[in-house]
């Protein structure tokens, strides 16, 4: 385990982030060990390993409680998405508390927060997702199928772990928002396009799989695109499923979908 001492956490938003509204992201890991062969932030130069190498390694920035501590005032009130290049809830965070020191250092300031992750671990930290008064989490769940979870994300938490931890989330009051991107292929689109709808989830997002030339979404290995055509997916069958969905319930597409919670504890 590489660690690092960070010269800040609270980085202004650039690209997608910042057009959906969001002036701070805030990353407590450089690198991810779920490593999905989809993944864009591979591809960022911050991430100097590589690209083979991606899911093998990840830095800690030791730092970074005390940074929120120290700086946290300067995101007061403003919309912070966490994380953007990282996990917040990979593995490692189980035993180092990072993600969920920032959050505690967070609450006296009260930034509009969204949480972005694919990580059950995610309801440890809900006594403290509950002190905030305008706040998201954004699940990812990619796809109905298994055995196509273990083909692009091997590393990564099972489904059945991902839809427990939302009903968690929901049971507690936490608003969440499912993320279906980018879509994966899936089993059985009408059902998980049901079973969404169904969620309770504040914001659904889907997205096609596609290259982005460095953009939002899935820029990604050839492999994943490979296996994406091998599967039998297609975008005609992603623009099916996408409709299926839209005819039962409101949806956003890629990068219109990614904006901060209401400004409101009423929005709760």
């Amino acid at each position: 385990m590489d660690t690092i001492e960070a010269k800040s956490l609270f980085s202004p938003a650039t690209g997608y982030i910042q057009r959906g509204g969001f002036q701070w992201t805030c990353n407590p890991y450089v690198g991810c060990t779920f490593g999905c062969k989809y993944c864009y932030a591979m591809y960022l130069p911050q991430n100097d390993q590589p690209k083979e190498d991606w899911g093998r390694w990840f830095r800690v920035k030791r730092n970074a409680v005390e940074l929120a501590e120290r700086h946290g005032r300067k995101v007061a009130g403003q919309a912070i998405y966490m994380s953007s290049v990282t996990d917040p809830y990979q593995p490692v965070e189980r035993s180092l508390f990072l993600t969920r020191g920032i959050l505690e250092a967070l609450i006296p300031h009260q930034p509009r927060l969204v949480v972005q992750t694919r990580g059950p671990l995610v309801v440890r930290d809900i006594d403290l997702l509950n002190e905030f008064r305008s706040v998201r989490v954004n699940f990812s769940i990619p796809t109905d199928s298994e055995s196509v979870r273990q083909a692009f994300e091997p590393k990564a938490p099972p489904l059945e772990k991902r839809w427990e931890a939302v009903a968690t989330l929901r049971d507690a009051g936490i608003p969440f928002g499912i993320c279906v991107t980018p879509t994966l292929p899936l089993e059985h689109p009408r059902k998980f396009a049901e079973t969404l709808a169904a969620s309770g989830a504040k914001v659904l997002v889907v997205q096609d799989f596609h290259h982005s030339g460095g953009g939002f979404g899935a820029d990604t290995s050839k492999e994943a695109m490979s296996l994406v055509e091998s599967l039998g997916w297609s975008t005609a069958r992603y623009r099916e499923f996408k409709n299926q969905l839209a005819g039962l319930t409101e949806l956003f597409e890629g990068e219109a979908g990614f904006f901060p919670p209401p400004d409101s504890a009423t929005a709760r």
